[in-house]
């Protein structure tokens, strides 16, 4: 038998999967809630006049934020509290802050100003 000579088969590599319409955003975050509380928000959102990505967005980055002290809230402060010790010991020029640690810092500190 011969060989026979073809061309062969070259498989294209698979493309690159892109986030989802080349979007900035591509996380998405859940919750639940009760029908109650789901008209509620619905009837918020439709007062605003905003898309309910965009209030949610803004809710949660801009509202401000309204803690029950109990033991397990203030172990969070506290455990919070001591790593972002531990980073400002390390490099104390707050400008060079991590903004994800900055913002925790800012969260911790309104909390506490309301407690107060």
């Amino acid at each position: 038998m011969g060989k026979i000579y073809g061309k062969t088969k070259v498989t294209p590599k698979p493309k690159k999967k892109k986030n989802e319409h080349n979007r900035l955003r591509d996380i998405i975050v859940n919750f639940r809630v009760s029908p109650k509380e789901k008209s509620v928000i619905d009837a918020r959102i439709a007062a605003t006049g905003m898309s309910k990505q965009d209030y949610y967005r803004q809710s949660c980055m801009f509202q401000k934020i309204l803690v029950r002290g109990n033991i397990r809230t203030f172990a969070a402060i506290r455990t919070t509290v001591r790593e972002l010790s531990e980073k400002i010991d390390m490099n104390p020029d707050l400008t060079a802050l991590d903004p994800a640690d900055a913002e925790r810092l800012k969260t911790i500190l309104e909390i506490l100003n309301y407690l107060y």
